[in-house]
């Protein structure tokens, strides 16, 4: 199997930093999932969203619930094939916040027509992903607009319109990784954005050791 991350990349996923080839060098056959822990300095989503909205995306685990500071952190990395036959990872990200802890879950597809990420358990959102690689061999991810999964396929326009872009990279100096991620709206600004850093670790794992979290409550094959 091929991790979907070297399959969206090509022979340029050989120009990330030796330390992020391993973080995204594990696929379904490796019998491998990743644990991450960390520290989020800043993790911030506006208030133009609207309580009903946030509250609605935050219990789904599609987007983080509440604007802080210094939140610890913590993330696990899953590989299999979904019953389509597509090579996923499932990202399980954990905001430890002071009034309880928070979801943010989404499953990386190399599907048939696209490099895609479903967010939340439903999935909620899909972001069509653009990876590259930067000059010091970070990993960067600008997404097209977002897809809302409920409802009809409609395009989004204006204030709705919502665009990610995220960076992740190695720390020479702290030999730790760090990681940007921003969602902006070209009216709003930036609609909500997590920075800060983690180590990582495998462990071994098979398909029987994945936890439910991990699939989506349906699946789908929509890709764009």
């Amino acid at each position: 199997m091929t991790p979907v991350y070297r399959a969206a990349l090509g022979s340029d996923f050989e120009k990330l930093h030796p330390n992020m080839q391993w973080r995204y060098g594990i696929d379904s056959s490796s019998g491998i999932a990743q644990i991450m822990s960390g520290l989020m300095e800043s993790v911030y989503i506006t208030s133009a969203l609207g309580p009903p909205v946030i509250r609605f995306y935050g219990k789904r685990n599609a987007m983080p619930s509440k604007t802080s500071r210094m939140v610890p952190f913590r993330q696990e990395n899953y590989c299999y094939r979904d019953e389509l036959g597509r090579e996923c990872l499932a990202v399980l990200r954990t905001f430890e916040y002071n009034s309880g802890d928070r979801g943010l879950n989404s499953v990386i597809v190399d599907g048939r027509d696209g490099f895609v990420d479903y967010f939340g358990d439903g999935p909620e959102l899909l972001y069509p992903l653009e990876p590259s690689v930067t000059r010091d061999g970070s990993l960067r991810l600008d997404s097209g607009p977002v897809r809302w999964l409920r409802g009809p396929k409609v395009a989004m326009r204006g204030p709705f319109v919502a665009q990610m872009q995220y960076t992740e990279g190695w720390d020479e100096e702290h030999q730790r990784f760090h990681c940007d991620a921003t969602v902006r709206n070209p009216i709003i600004g930036e609609i909500l954005h997590y920075r800060g850093w983690f180590t990582a670790t495998d462990k071994p794992c098979t398909t029987a050791d994945i936890p439910d979290e991990a699939w989506t409550h349906r699946l789908v094959d929509r890709e764009s």
